[in-house]
């Protein structure tokens, strides 16, 4: 069976995929005045204050004609990833291609001297390794080698 998370994030998908909306990322907790759902989607171009509304208003309605939920009281909560995100996961790093990051390393990258942080445009992802552009030079570094990856604005 599947969990909770995954039914809303099917049901989120299929609203996103029809407005050119990407999902960042969808958490569903469960507390003492029901569930508690919050989603961050992102699009090229920037999410705005309309965007966060037509998905809560789409995805709220898809979950009561589904009832998808056991409960009646749940609260949704549609933002914008922000400007300096956390990377969470691999998917993360091609949502966010093309964008300005800042990666904290776990120790300097050859030809980069004793640097441990690096910012750079993030210019491609595949098998756990990026690549970023730093001021003109092309560097590729697994996911291994970063302690974290924030957006950079």
């Amino acid at each position: 069976m599947e969990d909770l998370e995954d039914v809303l994030k099917n049901e989120l998908k299929k609203i996103c995929d029809q407005i050119n909306v990407k999902i960042v990322e969808l958490t569903a907790k469960r507390g003492k005045n029901g569930l508690n759902i919050q989603v961050i989607i992102y699009k090229d171009g920037g999410v705005t204050i309309q965007d966060c509304e037509k998905v809560s208003n789409l995805f709220t309605g898809r979950l009561n004609v589904l009832g998808s939920i056991e409960e009646d009281n749940y609260s949704l909560q549609v933002s914008s990833p922000g400007l300096y995100r956390e990377l969470k996961d691999a998917q993360e790093y091609s949502i966010f291609l093309l964008r300005q990051v800042k990666v904290f390393l776990k120790e300097p990258v050859k030809g980069l001297g004793n640097n441990l942080i690096i910012e750079g445009k993030l210019e491609g992802f595949a098998n756990d390794t990026f690549s970023i552009d730093v001021k003109g030079k092309k560097i590729r570094l697994p996911l291994s080698r970063v302690r974290k990856t924030k957006l950079n604005g």
